[in-house]
Order: structure tokens, then sequence, then C-alpha cells
């Protein structure tokens, strides 16, 4: 089937995730280019709507100004020659409108030319006839009209009416078969991605159902050479117990040189920063109050981070052991844990243990962290109890709840619920480690014994 990837990924999954994509995308593309094309062609529609609607206003105007005429001529009023006036200013207006329209077309250009010089000319009829009517009165007028071939120049407005509509309705028309080519091309190379993105997802079906049979027949192969593998596996069993006991202790030392670094370094500078963005944002009160808010509010981010980092810290090495001492730090935690579990605690210490070894001291405080986190967890249990006493031949930790216990497949397998990990730090202390039963012929008890022939318990 090919290689895989270092991931574990076969490498057939990212190219056909890459064609797919890439068809996704190319559909993507045609069905953007076909709304951009319709949008193109909507425009094209309303911009021969507006070069009708125009030619019908220059039209009405003309008829508007010679009926108004025909009524001054009529009533002698010169009120009725306002809307003469007024039709002038609107047919200068609509003829502008007009430019604008078809300036991307010269012979629609040349047809408004055409007509503005007609109109231009009617429009001049129409004030010599007013001079007349105003000199001689109606009859004076009537002669000018009957002599006068103003039919004819009305007749050659309306011509390039209809040719200048015309010519709109042949460019509409040229943009819609236009429209059309380009929309069937674009389907037939659509439906062609289509196509192809089935079979991709035809040969990628195909491909997994292939890998999975191949896989299942390796994990077949993987299951005989596990078992062949038990008994090598149990010979480095304890090799890998003192390599873990010694991880344990680097572990620990790491963290807690990570958790003075992050104290001292990080602490310091956050410290400062919090500084500076109150003095900062104080400064700015008076006269940016938006940024000053917005200092602020980094403070806030600043002081969060802060808190973060000190439970980092406290996870990394709990504070309260340097500060307060093993007891109280075991005191602190149970209480804190069960508040938050919603469990009833009880916690039998009876002295501060500021005496025993760091080592002692941290190894303890992780057995009771983990015991406790377990009961959470898995116990399901409704009260606590943690003891700790000081014996004549060492130290004695139990951790005990009335939970519902461990089952032995569990006891079998210690790496569930951090059995392992405590085990092992019993041990990298010479001490020993055990699993009972714990209250009322239930629940589990977690015993710790360090003796002090094996360490220097004592300071």
């Amino acid at each position: 089937m090919g290689k895989n990837i270092s991931a574990g990924l076969p490498v057939y999954i990212p190219i056909l995730f890459v064609i797919c994509l890439l068809g996704l995308t190319a559909k993507a593309a045609f069905n953007h280019g076909n709304m951009q094309k319709l949008v193109e062609y909507s425009e094209s529609m309303e911009h021969s709507w507006h070069v009708k609607d125009h030619l019908q206003n220059i039209n009405l105007l003309v008829m508007d100004t010679e009926n108004s005429l025909n009524a001054y001529y009529l009533s002698g009023n010169s009120n009725a020659l306002i809307s003469e006036k007024t039709a002038k200013e609107k047919l200068t207006a609509e003829f502008n409108d007009m430019a604008t329209l078809v300036r991307d077309s010269p012979e629609q250009e040349r047809s408004l030319k055409q007509l503005r010089t007609l109109l231009d000319r009617r429009m001049r009829r129409f004030e010599e006839n007013t001079a007349l009517f105003n000199d001689g009165g109606l009859t004076e007028v009537a002669k000018a009209i009957s002599v006068s071939a103003d039919w004819e120049i009305m007749d050659e407005v309306r011509l390039l009416d209809v040719i200048m509509e015309k010519n709109e309705l042949d460019l509409l028309k040229a943009r819609r078969g236009q429209f059309y080519d380009e929309y069937d091309r674009a389907i037939f190379l659509n439906n062609v991605v289509t196509g192809i993105l089935l079979l991709v997802l035809m040969l990628f079906y195909w491909m997994i159902q292939t890998n999975l049979a191949m896989r299942k027949s390796a994990e077949n192969t993987l299951k005989l050479a596990n078992d062949n593998l038990e008994t090598t596996v149990l010979s480095r069993t304890e090799q890998l117990s003192v390599l873990s006991r010694h991880l344990l202790m680097v572990s620990e030392e790491e963290k807690a040189n990570l958790a003075r670094e992050l104290h001292d370094e990080m602490g310091a500078n956050l410290t400062a920063i919090r500084m500076d963005l109150s003095m900062v944002a104080e400064k700015l009160k008076g006269t940016d109050s938006k940024l000053a808010e917005q200092l602020l509010r980094a403070k806030r981010v600043l002081q969060e981070t802060t808190d973060l980092k000190r439970r980092i810290i406290e996870n990394l090495r709990p504070s309260m052991l340097d500060n307060l001492g093993l007891a109280a730090s075991i005191k602190y935690y149970c209480e804190e844990t069960a508040r938050v579990a919603g469990l009833s605690y009880e916690v039998d210490i009876s002295e501060d243990f500021n005496d025993i070894d760091p080592a002692w001291a941290i190894t303890l405080f992780r057995i009771a962290q983990e015991s406790l986190n377990n009961v959470i967890k898995y116990a399901h249990a409704k009260h606590v109890k943690i003891t700790l006493k000081r014996l004549e031949t060492g130290l004695w930790l139990q951790i005990l709840d009335d939970g519902i216990g461990i089952s032995q497949a569990a006891l079998k397998k210690p790496r569930s619920h951090g059995l392992l990990g405590m085990r092992e730090r019993t041990l990298l202390l010479g001490g020993s480690f055990s699993i009972l039963q714990g209250m009322s012929n239930g629940g589990t008890a977690i015993e710790t014994f360090l003796p002090f022939l094996h360490a220097e318990a004592i300071s």
C-alpha cells in the first residue's frame, strides 16, 4: 500500500486529502465564477433598463415642454412657462446620466449626440414660437407652426430612440449568450470535478478497507510475537525497575530546579511587568482612558498568568513543603481535595516532621497526593483518612477510604491508578509499599513504610 509517514499515517491518505481539497477548491472557484457572471448579467439588464427609462424620461420632458407652451399660447398665463424651465433643467440632467451610461459604447454615444442635437433644435423652436407669441400673439405662432418641419424632428427623435433601445437589446442579447456559454462551460467542468472527487472517494474507501485488512493481519502477527516476548519482558522488569527509581529521583530534582527558575526569574519578570503596567495605566487615566483601560485588561491577564505560574510551581514542587513542612502540607492538600470532591476526611498527624530528610518529605507527600487523586477518580468513596506516624523503626503513612476498592486485575497491573509510581518512590528509599483492604471490609488502604536504617530520616 506504500510507505507510511513518520506519524504512522499511510501516504495515500494525505495525497487523497490534497486531491479532494483541490477539487473542492476548484468547485468553489467555479461556483464563485458563475455567481460573478450572473451578477454581471444582472447589471447588464439593469443598465439596459436604465437607458430605456432615461429615453422615456427625455421624451416625456419634451412633451411636457410642448404642453406647457400650448397652455401658455391658449391662456396667456406666464405661470404655464414654469414647467418649461423645469423641463429644460431635467433634460440636461437626463442627458448627463445617459452620457455616463453609454460611455463604453461608441455607437450609443453617437446616437445620443444626434438625439441631443435634434432636441436642442426642438427646444430652440419652442423658444422662437414663444417669442413670436409675445410679439404677435397666437396668430403668428399658428403661422410659424404651419410652415415649420417640427414633426420631422420628432420623427427623427423617435427613430433614434428605437435605434438606441435596439442597440441596448443587442448588447444585452450578446452578453446573455456569453453568460450562458461560460455557464455551460463552468457546469461541465464542475461535473468533471465532481466525478473525479467521487472516484477519489471510492478509491479512498477501497484503500482504507485494504489497509484495515493488512493491519488486522499485522496485529495477529504482533500478538503472536508478544506472546513470545513475555518471557523476555519479565527478565527485563528488574532492570527497568532500577531505571524507574533513578528517573523518579531525577524527575523530582528537575521539577525542583524548574520550579525555582520559574519562581525566581519568571516571577520577578511578571512582577516588574505588572508594576510597569500599573504605572503607565495610572499616568494614562487623565489623557487616554481607553488605552489605560486596555492596560488594565492586560494587567488582569498578567495576573491570571501569574496565578497559572503559581499553580504550575505548586504542581512541580509544592512550596508548602519548604515553607510549612510535611504535616501542614498533607493536611492542607487533604482539606482542599476533600472540599472540592465533597468528601469527609480525617487527618491523624500528631507532629510536624520538620526534621526528616527532604527526599522523604517529597516522597510521602507525592504518595498522599496520588492516593487522594485515585480516591476521587476511582474509589467512589465518601470518607478518607490519612495517618502519618513516627515509629521506632521508621515512618508509617496510611491513606484509608471506604470506596469500592481495587480489583485484583488492577493490582496485577499496577501501572493503573499510579500505583507503580508510588511503589517505586517507596523502594527508592528502601521502604515497603502495600495495598490492603479498607474500611468495613471495603475500600482501600495504601500503606507506605520508610525504615530509618535505609536513610537518614533524622537530621
